[in-house]
């Protein structure tokens, strides 16, 4: 409620008032429930819903009072390539406390993609670059976060999970770069993708579910679906009555169907029962 409070404020209000007293306000909040956070006590090896919560709304709150701090010290806020690198930079960081030092993996979540976010705006910062450039850029987001999801999967699930879900989120990121550029502020216009981009979309968009469906974690899943319809209209968007044609992935996909529907098909010799065939399947883990 605070945080939302603070938010609602800060937009309302954007023109009326200056920045220091938008600093004073929202610094206030973030100090208050950053130390409710800090001394919430552990109860587990994971914190409880009311603990991710706080977590959440101290990066948000910090978010708001650095935006706030930047505009103070005559920047452009974050609409500014430069600014925005330090004051995301500084919001990971934050969140990266939590993920590590709580074991929250709704704050890992909000690390990677804040420090994504940071690279990216770091890029435009020194680069200048165009959209090829940002979209190579997320690809080596996306290598890490991946990388990263790999190893935190046995000794701490739900931080992999939540890796996962920024992985996917880059992904997605690329594709934008192609359909909408505008939304990620890196000007341009929507540009036709070459196949190597669209099939690392695809194969993205099918890795997530099959994660999901070997891990029985639903975000990714959802995250699948959304490469997979961006992929779609990557493929098949704009295509003219006289340019439509099986030709290309239409066929591709139809041959890999039909091998995979074979390979799942073919006798195969039972296997014996796990040993815990009989016990009830765990719940989704909670992202917290």
């Amino acid at each position: 409620m605070l945080t939302t409070l603070v938010w609602v404020v800060e937009v309302r209000f954007d023109r009326a008032w200056g920045a220091g007293a938008h600093l004073a306000y929202a610094a206030v909040a973030w100090a208050f429930v950053a130390t409710l956070a800090l001394l919430a006590p552990m109860e587990g090896p994971s914190p409880r819903a009311y603990q991710s919560a706080l977590y959440v709304a101290a990066v948000a709150l910090a978010l708001a009072a650095l935006g706030n701090l930047a505009s103070l010290l005559g920047s452009d806020g974050l609409t500014s390539a430069g600014t925005a690198t330090w004051v995301l930079g500084l919001v990971a960081a934050q969140a990266l406390v939590f993920a590590v030092g709580r074991t929250s993996a709704v704050a890992a979540l909000l690390a990677a993609l804040a420090g994504s976010a940071a690279l990216v705006a770091l890029a435009a910062w020194t680069l200048h670059p165009g959209a090829g450039t940002f979209r190579w850029v997320l690809l080596g987001i996306m290598a890490v976060l991946t990388l990263a999801a790999v190893s935190q999967r046995d000794r701490h699930r739900r931080h992999g999970v939540a890796l996962v879900d920024a992985a996917g989120i880059a992904a997605l990121a690329i594709a934008l770069t192609f359909l909408a550029p505008p939304l990620l502020l890196i000007g341009g216009r929507q540009a036709p993708a070459g196949w190597g981009w669209e099939l690392l979309i695809a194969a993205a968009g099918f890795g997530l579910i099959a994660y999901s469906s070997v891990d029985r974690q639903p975000g990714p899943a959802y995250l699948g679906v959304a490469n997979l319809v961006a992929f779609t209209v990557m493929t098949s968007g704009g295509v003219s009555r006289s340019g439509a044609t099986l030709v290309g992935w239409p066929i591709a996909l139809a041959l890999i169907a039909v091998v995979l529907l074979v390979v799942g098909l073919r006798p195969t010799t039972p296997a014996p029962p796990p040993p815990d065939a009989d016990a009830p399947e765990p719940p989704p883990l909670p992202l917290r």
